[in-house]
């Protein structure tokens, strides 16, 4: 069947060409070409202004942060030079020079619309690249490649005749249509945003349409829906896709230059099942790259095999320098913790991805561990201030409650059991009663983690808390003196008067106090060994 939309090469690769295709020229220009587009694409890389970029061949760089006046020093900069495109964003559209460079440098420079934020763009590059290089069978009669959305997103648009968007259950757009069809202001607001914007969805929701698409393996046309500057979107045709009972997403068109009539209906139907394919294989394919490097990075958690084979397995050097970061989902219901660990391993994956192409990260429990290739230990700061971004953005984004870990930076893979025996004992710090932070590097709780840490001993040798301290416990009873004055006594470093103060007693009285206690216990206060002990005894119990 030569004639379906859906025929076509049965082998894509990830370059410029298909990126800028795919992403439409309402989203991307090209300022610049040296080498043209026939440019091989191995990922997107984040730029960071706080930190060093050693670009690589195949990365396309995203230049957060860099306006128009600074665009020209940034492409010629050294990092930069082994890239093989960079994008800005075109806020004056003033970028002569820094297309000159480009030229100059031999890498390729693409503008975007300042209306598309960062994470929005990666995320959307990343679908393009993953995609590439995933097909069927060179005799199917539907030859799109498996797992192409971009490239299934414009077959669903020829068949049907409309603008089309390929969404997931919660209204992200994972790919859209390259037509040059008219668009109106929600489709363009929904490429932009690669989200359905609220009031649209709000406004679905008012009219019971999700309910209706859910519940329904039949086309819905949608018709009416007002912005809120009182615009009409045009009709839509919308079907959701399944894979058994499993909601993998949905499929939205838009009506074009001809109305969306029944033949129209029929073929969304017939795109919705080679859809669901599509849908788990892209899906599916991230999923278990992810899967296999989150299991190498368990067994070096867990110090099991040789770190210098992990190592190679992860892409990564073992005597590089290394840090943990352990995310720790704050909910206690099994069911919410599955769903909220999935939507909060997409995030930190994007952000910690994007920081170090060689991130890797694992869910453990209720904690997403995520080991972090540093170039030298004064980037740990760097880590930090990733760890406090993904805090914030999961809580405002996901409505997802973290508590975050830092550790110390290691100099070596076989040390990194060790990284994460730190992440634990912040976490433990932070889940503690009276703690309100959310937020914690080692050196932040160094002092109540070591307590942690002697707890932990203490409980499996219960002996050595005896002693004592003991004496005076049996003394006091259940609303005893003595106990609360020497643990006074110690806050206070020995001031009496202060002592006395915090029980809220004479200091004469105080002193009384204490002496029955050296009576009572035969505690020499004199001793600082044996004020370390009595005191350890004491937080202890």
């Amino acid at each position: 069947m030569d004639g379906s939309p859906f025929a076509g090469s049965a082998t894509t690769q990830a370059t410029l060409e298909r990126l800028v295709a795919d992403l439409g020229a309402g989203v991307v220009s090209v300022l610049a070409a040296p080498r043209g587009l026939d440019v091989l694409l191995s990922q997107a890389v984040i730029h960071d202004p706080m930190d060093v970029l050693e670009a690589q061949p195949g990365d396309i760089v995203l230049a957060v942060g860099i306006s128009d006046e600074h665009a020209a020093d940034f492409l010629s900069s050294d990092g930069r030079a082994r890239a093989s495109a960079v994008m800005i964003k075109t806020r004056h559209g003033d970028l002569d020079d820094a297309a000159r460079v480009a030229e100059e440098q031999g890498i390729a420079l693409l503008g975007v619309v300042p209306e598309i934020t960062w994470a929005q763009l990666h995320a959307l590059i990343r679908t393009c690249i993953l995609s590439a290089g995933q097909t069927v069978d060179e005799a199917s009669t539907y030859a799109t490649p498996v797992g192409d959305l971009f490239a299934l997103a414009n077959a669903v648009a020829a068949m049907v005749g409309g603008p089309t968007t390929i969404e997931d259950p919660q209204s992200r757009v994972l790919a859209y249509s390259s037509d040059d069809q008219t668009i109106d202001e929600g489709r363009r607001q929904t490429i932009l945003g690669r989200q359905v914007p609220a009031h649209y969805v709000k406004r679905l929701n008012d009219l019971g349409v999700f309910r209706q698409l859910w519940g329904s393996d039949d086309v819905l046309r949608v018709e009416d829906i007002r912005g809120p500057e009182g615009d009409i979107t045009r009709p839509r045709l919308a079907i959701a896709v399944r894979a058994g009972q499993e909601i993998l997403g949905s499929i939205w068109v838009a009506e074009g230059e001809r109305p969306l009539g029944a033949e129209a209906e029929e073929a969304l139907r017939q795109a919705s099942r080679i859809a669901a394919l599509h849908l788990v294989r892209n899906r599916s394919s991230e999923a278990l790259e992810r899967r296999m490097r989150g299991e190498l990075l368990r067994s070096l958690l867990d110090g099991r095999g040789p770190s210098t084979v992990l190592a190679e397995r992860l892409g990564l050097t073992a005597d590089a320098c290394f840090v943990v970061v352990g995310f720790e989902l704050q909910s206690t219901e099994d069911a919410e913790v599955a769903l909220q660990r999935e939507r909060a391993l997409h995030l930190i994956s994007l952000y910690c991805e994007a920081f170090r192409r060689r991130a890797v990260q694992v869910a453990v429990g209720r904690t997403i561990y995520t080991l972090l290739p540093i170039d030298d230990e004064a980037q740990h700061s760097g880590v930090v201030r990733l760890g406090r971004e993904v805090l914030g953005r999961s809580a405002d984004a996901l409505s997802v409650d973290l508590h975050v870990g830092v550790s110390s930076p290691v100099t070596h893979l076989r040390d990194v059991p060790r990284a994460r025996d730190e992440v634990d004992q912040i976490l433990r710090v932070l889940d503690g009663p009276g703690t309100a932070q959310a937020f914690a590097t080692f050196d932040d709780v160094r002092a109540p983690a070591l307590l942690l840490q002697l707890r932990d001993h203490l409980a499996a040798h219960p002996h050595l808390l005896a002693g004592k301290v003991d004496l005076l416990a049996v003394e006091d009873g259940v609303d005893g003196i003595y106990l609360p004055t020497l643990r006074a006594y110690l806050d206070a470093f020995g001031d009496i008067p202060a002592a006395a103060r915090a029980l809220d007693v004479h200091p004469n009285t105080f002193r009384y106090r204490l002496k029955r206690v050296a009576e009572i216990a035969g505690i020499d206060l004199t001793d600082p060994v044996e004020r370390l002990a009595v005191e350890l005894q004491l937080r202890l119990r």
